[in-house]
């Protein structure tokens, strides 16, 4: 009993895990495309198990709304038959299913001229003893190609004054599966719009219409329109034909009419679409002289000229457009202009582009001498003078060579600020030597010297009755004595130094 369970166990592993043993598939792509009278394969190929089944029939039909319609059908008995509709344009591609004895393992078929009604999903069935039926399925996509066709909206484009905007072109995209795409590619500014449009078969139709103002500027322009379907790119190009009123200007007066001058003739120039057929001359407040001649667009004065010619010339110019209108004012003078020659002018303006050379030089060259006087004061900045140490000689704060006596420091001064900074450690500037040495305090503060002449004669202006500490001497600055100088400066007397004050 063991073993019979073994045997069953293997043989369900083997049927599952081993493919192709007792089992069949149909090979089929997943999906097909053509364009519209081309031709297409559908390929179906049955795998045959081992040991191989038998093959019955083989059936491809076309679901439509859901049902199955019979195109095409391979039996090795009865041969291959074709459904009417699809007669002319189906065959089996493989010639060994076409033969008496058949070989049905490979039924691809093909379509020629493939039509828009050939769309749907094809069924590829296959028949077989003993294992049933076997099937797979093919979607069929049908593309068509539009046509393209570009025209002008209107065979008569004019420029009204009005400035409407108006289609001018026109480019369609007609039947087409799917769609296709319309761009402009133009100098013209304007306005695109497009509408698109579903035919009753199923394809479709793209209409864009170019919107812009008719103008003189834009006649003669071209309009390009680029169509886009699937990988392929169409091109077909308009050019507009604008018609417009003439645009009229008056030629031939160069300023230089004088008395007496020969040959002088207007000119009228007139930009018109169509051409002007007719040109018309008057003078304003007045009438055109006897010695005019009109020729068309020109008005030429015969004999001298004189006086009389002098006036405001008008010319007319019509089409089927319009009537637009130039003048000029023309003016006689008595003696002629004096002709500058075209060498001088060559000259004048060769002297000038020296002249603008020169000055170009020049400025460059005071931008660069600006630009490095910036340097080198950028390089002594008060900044980088701090920096360096200064350093001085001794008495260079006293005294110099050449400096007069009221230049000189008060030394009292200094010494009180010393003492009352308390800055010990600062060092004292160099003073020049002082013969007999000088004290700034009395040496003998309670001893009585032989007073000066200054000073008793202060001392004689005091009362007697009041008390009077003892006298002390004074510090009297002498002058050194320099070379040349046998007393101090006129206007300068001898310097008494106070007492010390502490703070």
């Amino acid at each position: 009993m063991g073993m019979e369970n073994t045997g069953f166990w293997i043989f369900l592993i083997t049927t599952c895990v081993v493919p192709g043993i007792n089992g069949q598939t149909v090979e089929m792509d997943d999906g097909k495309s053509g364009y519209v009278g081309s031709k297409v394969d559908l390929r179906c190929r049955f795998i045959n198990s081992s040991p191989p089944v038998k093959i019955s029939q083989v059936t491809w039909q076309k679901l439509v709304n859901g049902t199955k319609q019979n195109v095409a059908i391979a039996n090795p008995s009865l041969g291959v038959s074709v459904a009417p509709p699809y007669r002319d344009r189906v065959t089996f591609k493989n010639a060994a299913v076409r033969r008496r004895t058949p070989t049905l393992e490979d039924t691809t078929i093909t379509f020629s001229s493939l039509r828009l009604s050939d769309e749907s999903t094809y069924i590829c069935e296959y028949t077989t003893f003993p294992a049933g039926n076997r099937e797979n399925t093919v979607n069929l996509t049908v593309y068509v190609r539009p046509t393209t066709q570009m025209s002008l909206s209107s065979p008569t484009l004019v420029a009204r004054s009005s400035n409407l905007k108006t289609p001018v072109a026109t480019c369609i995209s007609a039947n087409g599966k799917p769609p296709g795409t319309i761009r402009w590619e133009t100098k013209v500014p304007g306005e695109v719009t497009t509408r698109e449009y579903r035919n009753s078969d199923g394809t479709f139709t793209v209409q864009s219409d170019y919107v812009l103002v008719p103008s003189r500027e834009t006649h003669k322009e071209t309009l390009t329109c680029v169509t886009s379907y699937n990988e392929e790119v169409f091109t077909d190009s308009v050019t507009l034909d604008i018609q417009y009123e003439p645009d009229v200007t008056v030629d031939g007066f160069d300023g230089n009419w004088y008395v007496n001058r020969e040959n002088v003739q207007l000119s009228c120039q007139a930009d018109a679409n169509p051409a002007a057929s007719l040109y018309q001359w008057r003078l304003i407040n007045g009438s055109i002289p006897s010695n005019a001649e009109i020729r068309d667009n020109v008005l030429t004065f015969k004999g001298p000229v004189t006086y009389d010619l002098q006036g405001t010339y008008v010319c007319d110019a019509t089409n089927s457009i319009g009537t637009r209108s130039g003048s000029v004012e023309v003016s006689i003078i008595e003696k002629p202009l004096p002709q500058i020659a075209t060498g001088d002018v060559i000259s004048v303006i060769a002297l000038l582009l020296a002249a603008g050379v020169l000055m170009g030089i020049t400025i460059t060259v005071l931008v660069l001498k600006i630009r490095s006087r910036k340097d080198n004061s950028s390089n002594d900045s008060p900044s980088r003078k701090l920096s360096q140490p200064i350093r001085k000689r001794p008495g260079d704060e006293i005294q110099h060579s050449g400096r007069f006596y009221e230049e000189l420091p008060n030394t009292a001064d200094y010494v009180s600020y010393r003492l009352a900074c308390n800055k010990e450690d600062y060092p004292e500037p160099y003073s020049p030597p002082i013969n007999p040495p000088l004290s700034f305090l009395p040496q003998h503060p309670y001893h009585s010297s032989q007073p000066t002449t200054a000073t008793s004669s202060i001392s004689t202006t005091t009362s007697k009755n009041t008390f009077s500490p003892p006298s002390h001497t004074t510090a009297i600055f002498k002058y050194p004595s320099v070379p040349g100088l046998s007393s101090p400066p006129p206007g300068v007397a001898a310097y008494t130094f106070p007492k010390e004050q502490y703070v």
